[in-house]
């Protein structure tokens, strides 16, 4: 049946072409799942496409390995494409991956700390200085009223394991990462509490992001390569476990050292429930991968109102649908409503 309802992709299957995709993370992430239902299901294959994952410390880190042509693409968060285009450094997101902000701060949950005003002489644990999370971290503060170079310490405190022991000995008050993360702090022995900021959960993040020239010349390309990662996303939100599968056996690096295989494929699949909630489509959209401008401009103003800019950033320099009518005109969904029924 898989067979039958792939056989359409058929002449596109014969070259393959590798496409380096920065992520923007020491360690892959719950986000490379779409990649991995596209790899195992044979839909990259079918699409001409040899998907090679580039591990990058964070997501300012991406954005310049694009810029240099290290990586034709990358899926960092919006704050260093901004930030970097104001020096002269042009990247474009045209395709929004995760349409809700997976970033915030936590702190433990039994923690004196209820707002961002309470951070004042705190130290904030990030995965890495070049993590979305020092933006986050130092944008929120200044909402605040603090000064985010005096007021707060943004420290590295590592992944999961390591930040939950810094934040049971006290070595750190608060993290800025991202959903996931507190998750597996929870399931590290120390219960999260996160910050509550509507506002700021309702911005987009991590995005498939490119250079204008190779949206432009390579624009074909690029819309296969999202086309891949929007079917893997239809599949996963359907069917989690399955999914969650594929994730283990095309990347076996993320299945814990010493976990049992199957308490680990259900920590897993609880995680992934937290995550694809995120990269579904809202209500308002209907086009895999599109961007909304006005929600875009609203970060941006955000980030220019906190200080992280330093000057006016307009949506439409950073943002563009040129690919979304590609991408979404040739999505098989007939291919993973078939997968879907195995």
């Amino acid at each position: 049946m898989i067979a039958a309802a792939l056989a359409g992709f058929a002449p596109a299957a014969a070259a393959q072409t590798k496409v380096r995709v920065g992520w923007c993370t020491s360690v892959l992430t719950l986000g490379v799942v779409p990649f991995a239902v596209a790899i195992k299901m044979g839909w990259y294959k079918q699409l001409g496409i040899d998907v090679a994952l580039v591990n990058l410390p964070g997501s300012s880190d991406c954005v310049r390995n694009v810029a240099t042509g290290e990586v034709l693409v990358a899926v960092p968060t919006v704050e260093p494409v901004a930030i970097l285009s104001l020096t002269g450094v042009k990247t474009q997101v045209f395709y929004t991956a995760f349409r809700r902000n997976i970033f915030g701060l936590a702190v433990p949950a039994g923690s004196p700390i209820a707002s961002y005003g309470n951070l004042k002489d705190k130290k904030i644990g990030v995965t890495s200085m070049a993590s979305a999370g020092v933006v986050v971290a130092r944008s929120v503060a200044t909402s605040a009223g603090l000064d985010p170079d005096r007021d707060i310490k943004i420290v590295v405190s590592g992944q999961p394991a390591q930040t939950a022991l810094l934040l049971k000995r006290g070595d750190i008050d608060a993290v800025s990462q991202w959903d996931v993360q507190y998750t597996l702090m929870e399931l590290a022995g120390v219960p999260m509490r996160p910050l509550a900021d509507r506002e700021l959960e309702s911005f987009p993040s991590n995005s498939f992001v490119a250079r204008p020239d190779t949206i432009q010349t390579k624009g074909e390309l690029l819309a296969r390569l999202v086309r891949g990662y929007a079917m893997g996303t239809l599949f996963a939100l359907r069917d989690p476990r399955a999914a969650a599968e594929m994730y283990h056996a095309v990347y076996p690096q993320v299945v814990p050292t010493g976990m049992d295989p199957d308490r680990a494929l259900d920590q897993t699949i609880a995680l992934l429930k937290t995550v694809t909630p995120k990269m579904s489509l809202e209500a308002s959209a209907d086009k895999w991968g599109s961007s909304n401008f006005d929600t875009y401009q609203a970060y941006l103003d955000w980030l220019l109102k906190a200080g992280v800019l330093k000057d006016h950033v307009d949506a439409h320099e950073i943002v563009t649908n040129a690919l979304v009518d590609q991408v979404n005109d040739d999505l098989d969904v007939k291919a993973v409503e078939a997968a879907l029924s195995r």
